[in-house]
């Protein structure tokens, strides 16, 4: 069974399909999380179809995931909240008025 095969890839829709929900319901600025992960099932559509068997583990992973993505983001706001505060201490610094 090729990439392409009719059998994979409308599989690998029903599974974007079944998760957009989920990411409906994250922050707007969360969502772009949704379009990689529709990617990526297209791109490894073939091997999804085969491990029908371990979904649960897939949803599992799929969950896990997002956690990590979320906590990633929120990691690297609160790194660009320091950024701005210390380039605001060093204008304070460097012009005083």
């Amino acid at each position: 069974m090729g990439p392409n095969s009719p059998s994979t890839t409308p599989y690998a829709f029903k599974i974007i399909a079944s998760i957009k929900p989920i990411f409906k319901m994250l922050f707007p600025q969360y969502r772009g999380v949704f379009k990689k992960y529709s990617e990526y099932i297209l791109k490894h559509r073939v091997a999804i179809h085969y491990a029908t068997e371990q979904l649960p583990i897939l949803v599992a992973l799929v969950i896990i995931q997002v956690e990590r993505d979320l906590d990633h983001a929120h990691e690297i706001n609160e790194l660009y909240k320091q950024m701005d505060e210390l380039r605001r201490e060093v204008r304070k610094l460097t012009n005083p008025e």
